[in-house]
């Protein structure tokens, strides 16, 4: 090593910089009473400030953390749940890691009585979960009642069409009876099995250019 230091090392003057490289190419530089600015000195395009985080790991399994960003007020005050991690960032292994895989999900984490825990998932396969890791590309878990859990909301002032959601079936090859989108109502049985108890469905009947038809059906189970 160039340099060891045994216990604290201190940059005593406001806006110090540290320099890394032969040229100084990344640089760290004191904001006064704020922080750290870190910056590439690369001017070329596409040529990013790049920061990586690197576990040491050899062996990665199932729900390894491979890295973490947290966020903490460690002198609040008044204690106790304060001064636990308020918010983290956490990349975790999917699976066993090998020559053939690196599945790693992403978790954010937020804490409300307690150390910070995850309520969102960014799952290698690009589903995502809120409330729960996901089983669907997009999945969202309530523990709430009589409540709305999913409100899109318009600031449309003037006379056109807001707000609106489409389904759309995006076929290369559209052919008649193509089953083009479908809302289910689940419920579990008194078995707990999972039964679909409701669905609307839409079908195209024609998809002739000039005189496509289709048909949409609402069905209950009886």
């Amino acid at each position: 090593a160039d340099l060891s230091v045994g216990d604290d090392l201190r940059l005593i003057s406001d806006s110090s910089v540290l320099s890394f490289g032969a040229d100084s190419d990344v640089t760290i530089t004191h904001d006064p009473d704020d922080g750290l600015f870190i910056k590439s000195a690369a001017t070329a395009d596409d040529n990013p400030l790049l920061l990586t985080l690197q576990t040491g790991e050899t062996d990665l399994a199932a729900d390894d953390v491979i890295g973490k960003i947290a966020f903490q007020a460690p002198d609040e005050g008044t204690g106790t749940d304060a001064i636990l991690v308020s918010a983290a960032i956490q990349a975790v292994a999917e699976g066993d890691h090998s020559s053939a895989s690196n599945a790693t999900s992403l978790q954010f984490m937020t804490g409300a009585s307690e150390a910070a825990t995850a309520k969102a998932y960014l799952k290698s396969d690009g589903s995502f979960g809120l409330g729960t890791a996901p089983s669907y590309p997009f999945h969202l878990k309530v523990t709430t009642a009589d409540t709305d859990h999913l409100v899109i909301e318009s600031t449309e002032a003037g006379a056109n069409e807001a707000p609106g959601i489409a389904l759309w079936r995006n076929s290369g090859s559209p052919a008649d009876n193509d089953t083009i989108g479908r809302i289910r109502f689940y419920g579990e049985d008194s078995g707990g099995a999972l039964t679909t108890y409701g669905q609307i469905v839409t079908k195209i009947l024609d998809v002739t250019d000039g005189t496509e038809d289709s048909q949409m059906a609402l069905t209950t189970l009886t």
